[in-house]
């Protein structure tokens, strides 16, 4: 079982759309689950307890946090470190900026979700190309498709959301991560 752990609802959201188009076969609450924490603050602090506490299945923990312009190889670090006081097997991904970047990775599936857009022409526009280095990516997706809930463009977007299109680094690493385990094969690092 993998159990997503994320700082916030959009990624919890794009996560179930995402698992559930990808593994039809394998069950919600069984197979896979995404739970949120209220922010990173949250994540940071009770990530631990969380692990530490679960007593379902043989759980491996995917820890989801944004970083939001930390330096990654240390917010990766301090977050392995207290994952590691759960005493459970788990990974962590940090998603380079936010999750509007992996959005933002797949301009097809944000054109496919707003047709208005037109999305698909902005690939060779050179902020898009690498949506990793984008500091504003929430604030870009926003301005591009005129829609401001997360929770609703997350879930909109990821019903159409292609893998194999998304262009993100920190959204490929995830991915490897994800198939693996559902997999049942040996993870990478």
């Amino acid at each position: 079982m993998i159990v997503f752990l994320t700082e916030e609802k959009s990624m919890q959201a794009m996560l179930g759309k995402l698992m559930s188009a990808h593994w039809p076969d394998a069950t919600a609450g069984v197979d896979w689950i995404a739970l949120k924490f209220e922010g990173k603050n949250d994540l940071d602090k009770n990530v631990a307890a969380k692990i530490q506490s679960w007593n379902f299945g043989t759980p491996h923990f995917i820890i989801l946090r944004d970083q939001d312009g930390r330096d990654c190889r240390a917010l990766k670090q301090a977050l392995y470190e207290k994952a590691k006081q759960g005493g459970k097997p788990f990974t962590v991904r940090i998603v380079c900026n936010e999750l509007e970047s992996w959005l933002l990775g797949d301009l097809d599936a944000v054109e496919g979700a707003y047709p208005s857009t037109k999305a698909g022409k902005q690939k060779n526009v050179a902020k898009f190309r690498d949506p990793d280095a984008l500091s504003n990516a929430n604030q870009e997706l926003e301005n591009l498709v005129k829609v401001k809930g997360k929770v609703g463009r997350a879930t909109t977007i990821a019903t159409l959301f292609s893998p194999a299109r998304c262009t993100p680094h920190s959204f490929q690493v995830f991915w490897r991560t994800t198939t693996q385990l559902m997999n049942r094969t040996e993870l990478d690092c």
